[in-house]
């Protein structure tokens, strides 16, 4: 009975991440045809802009939400705490804008930061709404997001072909459905818990802050990693370059949706029933068979991209996409290895093993660096992916002797030795 509502849960986040995951790719596709590459190399520069400093201000907060179940009243303090942060980071970002910013797109920039601002509180509401198990109402609220923004900048891309109204568009869309049935959702599924405190450790916004930082330099570093590339290739190449670099890196959700249900489904299997982990050789069976399948998906796609890359990128963007169909292997091979590091920083957190990831992610941070500003200026668009790949590898070379450790404890070892 208990597996059967865990399959439910699951289908339903799956349905659900699979709507929302799509719904991004396909504002991107709407992009590519109604509007220019310059539009598209724009709008991924602005975003590349703005995703650290958001990645950061929203602190995963959302995850220490779910995780507390918390009630209505703490649910206010992270709304309110997350508000003064991103209006903090409106500064900052004004600031890395005069540093880094293409000229003619403040605006495009702020608008795609204001986006942002109204999709952090929807995530503060799935938060809330998964530590109540309420999985059914954010799978809805997924699914109709990604009609009502998807349809929303379809109609004005069409008509106006304006990259500022289509952004506009879409902050509209995130802004009806917080309104009309995301906070109305969250006090229906919060209806008795008002009162319920978390704990200690959350009862101010300060405290939150401080507790939580941790996570949000998490979020920034591997926010970082992704837009690393995309800021040198906008700098080094052209804005236009960017949009077909960008466009065509986002293709990795093809494997990822795939890979983030594998670990949704089998991470929980690190516990029993009673809560107590389960014993090292079926955890060292599951850690084979998550790689296992981790690596087939990876090796799948590499194959499907050069047998049918071409006809793909036709498909799914346009023609003019062709000419970069080396690009598209290459990224499908940077693919494979960021798989695995997420399947294997997942198993680290079923270790509790969290410094050994922060420590990781900072290495490739500075590998994607050096790896931009040398290979880029070079190799132009087969530098970026091939830094890309080597911040993965970086990432994977750092954990897997956490991740050995981890399975093949040193006392363990020492214990059979001396009892042989």
């Amino acid at each position: 009975m208990k597996s059967a509502r865990q399959l439910s849960r699951f289908n339903l986040i799956f349905v659900a991440d699979t709507a929302y995951s799509l719904h991004q790719w396909m504002i991107l596709t709407l992009l590519i045809k109604w509007s220019t590459p310059l539009n598209i190399g724009y709008f991924n520069y602005a975003l590349a802009l703005t995703a650290p400093i958001v990645m950061f201000c929203w602190l995963n907060a959302s995850t220490i939400l779910t995780a507390e179940r918390s009630g209505l009243k703490n649910f206010s303090l992270f709304i309110k705490t997350r508000f003064s942060l991103l209006t903090v980071g409106v500064f900052v970002l004004l600031v890395v804008y005069y540093f880094f910013g293409e000229a003619d797109i403040l605006w495009l920039t702020l608008l795609v930061y204001l986006n942002k601002y109204m999709e952090s509180f929807a995530d503060l509401a799935y938060g809330f709404l998964q530590g109540h198990m309420a999985f059914k109402e954010v799978a809805l609220s997924k699914i109709f997001r990604s009609l009502v923004n998807v349809s929303g900048a379809a109609l004005i891309l069409f008509t106006t072909h304006s990259i500022h109204g289509f952004v506009l568009a879409l902050v509209a869309g995130n802004l009806v459905m917080l309104v009309l049935y995301d906070l109305p959702t969250v006090r229906r599924i919060g209806h008795g818990f008002e009162n319920n405190t978390m704990s200690e450790r959350y009862q101010t916004g300060r405290q939150l802050f401080i507790k939580a930082v941790p996570l949000g330099f998490v979020a920034l570093l591997i926010a970082l990693n992704a837009n690393i590339p995309r800021l040198f290739v906008g700098q080094a190449i052209g804005t236009e370059e960017l949009g077909y670099y960008a466009s065509i890196a986002y293709l990795l959700v093809l494997g990822s949706l795939f890979i983030h249900s594998l670990v949704a489904v089998l991470l929980p299997n690190f516990s029993s029933d009673s809560g107590e982990r389960q014993s090292l050789p079926e955890l060292r069976k599951l850690t084979r068979s998550m790689l296992l399948m981790t690596n087939a998906v990876g090796i799948l796609l590499i194959i499907g991209s050069i047998f049918f890359g071409k006809w793909g990128l036709t498909i799914f963007y346009n023609a003019s996409f062709v000419q970069y169909h080396t690009i598209f292997v290459l990224m499908m091979v940077a693919s494979l290895f960021f798989y695995n590091s997420t399947v294997i920083q997942a198993l680290l957190t079923g270790f509790q093993q969290f410094r050994v990831q922060t420590i990781s992610i900072f290495g490739s941070v500075v590998v994607n660096i050096v790896a931009c500003s040398v290979l880029i200026p070079m190799y132009g668009l087969y530098g970026a992916t091939i830094a890309y790949a080597l911040c993965a590898v970086t990432q994977i070379g750092l954990l897997i002797p956490a991740l050995y450790r981890s399975l093949y404890p040193r006392k363990l070892a020492l214990a059979i030795e001396q009892s042989s």
